[in-house]
């Protein structure tokens, strides 16, 4: 099974079926059925400067895609240079562990280094080992400067 990735293009019709369809399968996984309605997003994300998605295909079935990634420009006060923050990683469950979010990822770091982006950051649950395992074999480590630290993603929710 051969994987294309292709940056989204949030007006296109067949990427706005792919990417709503993909992330209503994420809030589902993620909220059960309080989830919110993400027919809109890809309006919200194509007026947001900094955001860009990846759409995964199958060479089996161009007209369904079985993974996205959504992403967020950032800037690295210490590097001086813009970064890519991986925001969301979804891959189907028929095609998890075929190398889909490997391929994502490699399409992710190209956009990043044709921007001049000095890194690419991504947070991930401690228990979502299936994922951790997938960002290793790509690359992703703890923190340098502080191997022996986990960096904690604290949050407040603004109403």
């Amino acid at each position: 099974m051969k994987i294309s990735v292709h940056r989204v293009d949030y007006q296109n019709d067949l990427h706005r079926e792919c990417f709503i369809r993909l992330m209503d399968e994420y809030a589902k996984f993620e909220l059960g059925n309080d989830r919110p309605d993400v027919r809109s997003l890809p309006d919200q994300l194509d007026e947001f400067p900094t955001a860009f998605s990846v759409l995964a295909f199958t060479d089996v079935d161009l007209r369904h895609a079985v993974g996205l990634v959504n992403c967020l420009f950032g800037f690295s006060t210490f590097m001086r240079k813009q970064l890519v923050n991986i925001h969301d990683v979804i891959v189907t469950d028929s095609h998890r562990g075929r190398g889909v979010v490997a391929e994502m990822l490699a399409k992710v770091e190209v956009i990043a280094r044709e921007a001049g982006c000095c890194r690419l950051t991504l947070e991930v649950y401690e228990d979502n080992q299936p994922a951790r395992r997938a960002y290793a074999k790509y690359g992703f480590t703890g923190d340098p400067v502080h191997p022996d630290v986990n960096t904690l993603f604290l949050r407040k929710t603004l109403e």
